[in-house]
């Protein structure tokens, strides 16, 4: 066999080569960066609860089903379908 590297280890490596390298980044982050950071992590925790309300029964019920077996009943009641 060819010893091949996947595709996901060539990116891998390529962004970690991009994060190391040295560049110069002439930026300026003024108040509302940051209070836009903030309104968007309050939106994200907002939109969350909201979601766990509206669907978090729905996932309980999900998670909580009991396991039913295949075998019915009859009104015999020897257990064969």
């Amino acid at each position: 066999m060819k010893n091949e590297k996947s595709p996901a280890a060539i990116i891998a490596v390529l962004a970690c080569l991009a994060v190391l390298m040295p560049t110069s980044a002439y930026a300026y982050l003024d108040p509302g960066t940051g209070t836009f950071a903030v309104q968007g992590l309050i939106a994200g925790i907002a939109g969350s609860l909201i979601a766990v309300r509206a669907y978090g029964r729905r996932l309980l019920g999900f998670l909580r089903r009991s396991k039913t077996s295949n075998w019915t009943e009859d009104p015999d009641g020897n257990g064969h379908a």
